[in-house]
């Protein structure tokens, strides 16, 4: 595959993040920066991939990430950080997501500041409520995916049409999301829920739904499923996944379903 198959604003982009042939990356292994790495390699870039481990990752997607990155060919530099011990949560309150995102972007920016940063953030993003959006701006960190007009749905047609693995991938936001504003999240909560999480996920149930495991009140844990994409998981079953997950993790004991138009924003929209 030649490089004039790529998309030439995207090439673009890259050519002006990149010092020495060398472009590097704040990676998730979400879609958007894997699609970035993925882009950049095949435009014949040396691809420096950073992620950052922490207990506000779930080790799955951490382990994924890299292996996903080894699939293309990509070695990932690890950056061990734990933001709750830099920010305080319950200070901070709606802008938790900034602060936290800021120091993630720094802590990465400080590996290497001769060279540029680049992120994940696409031209969609610019029409939803992302805090970090702010620290990404601020910090001077680069976007090749928003500057060269690519959204969410243009980087799955392209990814398609390019070859590139798993186009469908889902979002998986920060653990932290799943607690409200305002409150104090310990390590011990985050471990919870990225366990649970991995469990549903792992479930014969639980694999036909988009869900998230929330936190709204300390005894009133809530597993959040998008209600159009199970229509085809009934309520019994609904019932069966939400007592198999009590019984695997008692101190979800007060854990009920609750199915939503959107699972993104939910705290958001409650502010």
């Amino acid at each position: 595959m030649s490089v004039s198959q790529l998309p030439p604003l995207l090439v673009e982009a890259l050519e002006t993040a990149a010092v020495n042939k060398t472009v590097r990356i704040a990676y998730s292994g979400g879609l958007d920066s894997r699609f970035l790495a993925f882009c950049a390699k095949l435009a014949g870039f040396n691809v420096v991939l950073l992620h950052i481990k922490g207990p506000h990752v779930a080790p799955i997607e951490t382990r994924e990430a890299l292996r996903l990155a080894e699939d293309m060919g990509l070695r990932v530099q690890i950056i061990d950080l734990n933001p709750l011990d830099h920010i305080d949560l319950r200070a901070l309150g709606h802008d938790r997501c900034y602060a936290c995102k800021r120091l993630l972007f720094q802590t990465l920016l400080n590996c290497d500041p001769a060279v540029p940063l680049c992120d994940g953030s696409n031209a969609s993003d610019t029409d939803v409520f992302r805090p970090g959006a702010r620290a990404v701006k601020e910090l001077g960190i680069l976007s090749p995916l928003a500057l060269a007009g690519l959204t969410k749905n243009n980087i799955r047609q392209w990814g398609a049409k390019l070859g590139f693995p798993h186009p469908e991938q889902r979002a998986r936001p920060c653990l932290l999301t799943r607690f409200p504003y305002g409150t104090n999240v310990s390590t011990e909560q985050l471990r919870l829920i990225a366990r649970a999480e991995a469990h549903v996920a792992a479930h014969p149930i639980g694999k036909r739904l988009a869900f998230r495991l929330r936190m709204p009140a300390p005894s009133l844990p809530e597993l959040h499923v998008q209600a159009d994409e199970a229509h085809d998981v009934s309520a019994e079953q609904l019932d069966a996944l939400v007592r198999d997950l009590k019984k695997a993790f008692p101190p979800l004991s007060g854990l009920r379903c609750v199915q939503l138009t959107t699972l993104s924003g939910f705290y958001d929209k409650q502010k």
